[in-house]
């Protein structure tokens, strides 16, 4: 992190905070303003990634989702649905009948095919006879 942006960053703090005592002075409740402005931002962020702005429109859709249940405090129902889903697959997972598992071939053709790959008396006179050198 450079110098410029430690500064950047601590004077955006400062700001935040200046702004929040002022606010308490005036009598407004900052917890208020931050309940909507956290899930506004996070909600402004998720479209922006639906919109096409830097990343998945999936990833987007969903961090919009988490915004909108936390600004209307139900953030509990993605939890609670994730959590369901799991379940259920988990159930699914279980009672799903597991394929047979394939056998090996019979004893018959282990046996044929062992008599095909050995080698002959052709295969040994081929190997014994010297090649044409070109």
């Amino acid at each position: 992190m450079s110098e410029r942006s430690g500064k950047f960053l601590l004077g955006l703090v400062l700001l935040l905070i200046g702004g929040l005592v002022l606010l308490d002075q005036l009598g407004i409740d900052s917890g208020d303003i931050l309940r909507i402005l956290v899930p506004g931002v996070i909600m402004l962020y998720g479209a922006r990634k639906v919109m096409g702005h830097g990343g998945s429109r999936f990833w987007g859709v969903l961090i919009f989702l988490f915004g909108l249940l936390m600004l209307v405090g139900k953030l509990h129902l993605l939890f609670h649905s994730i959590l369901a889903i799991g379940i259920i697959y988990l159930g699914y997972c279980l009672i799903r009948p597991k394929p047979a598992p394939k056998e090996g071939p019979a004893e018959w053709e282990r046996q044929w095919a062992q008599r095909v790959l050995k080698e002959d008396a052709l295969d040994n006179w081929e190997k014994g006879v010297p090649r044409n050198q070109q």
